[in-house]
């Protein structure tokens, strides 16, 4: 008996993994002029607004109540959530080109432990709602290190 993935290769997953769509035609000018692969996802906000926001449904805590999933939807004001996110779509643009394990690994290794960086209660959107950007968290206290501690020799 044949195993049939049950993505055809005009479905959804695949356009999204390989970058394809209906009128695309068979040649190799997907390269950019630095010869790396064409991003899918022309940036940050598209892949977040675009792909993410959906494959995380969630049932978010309204009110940013230390629930199971906090949320915020200003998430682009939370330099946490930019840095971590900007990390996801690069690792997302390179691993989707792995035919093989590429979306397992980007899953198991980047997406579910940044997501649940971000969704935890007392994580960067922590004090946010689904309506209002209202950060309870503040940046890391540091003492300045001693002079030239950080120098070259």
């Amino acid at each position: 008996m044949d195993m049939q993935s049950p993505f055809q290769p005009e479905d959804e997953f695949d356009r999204l993994v390989q970058g394809t769509t209906e009128d695309d035609e068979a040649d190799d000018s997907t390269d950019t002029p630095d010869g790396g692969p064409e991003l899918f996802f022309p940036n940050l906000e598209v892949f977040v607004t675009d792909f993410l926001i959906h494959h995380y449904a969630r049932p978010v805590d309204p009110m940013g109540h230390e629930k199971e999933f906090t949320w915020c939807s200003s998430w682009w004001a939370h330099t946490e959530a930019v840095s971590r996110l900007s990390a996801l779509w690069r690792a997302w643009e390179t691993l989707r080109l792995d035919g093989g394990t590429g979306m397992s690994d980007w899953w198991r290794n980047h997406a579910d432990p940044t997501m649940r960086a971000l969704f935890y209660s007392k994580g960067p959107f922590k004090g946010c709602t689904l309506t209002a950007h209202a950060p309870a968290s503040k940046p890391l206290p540091v003492v300045p290190a001693p002079e030239g501690l950080f120098s070259s020799p």
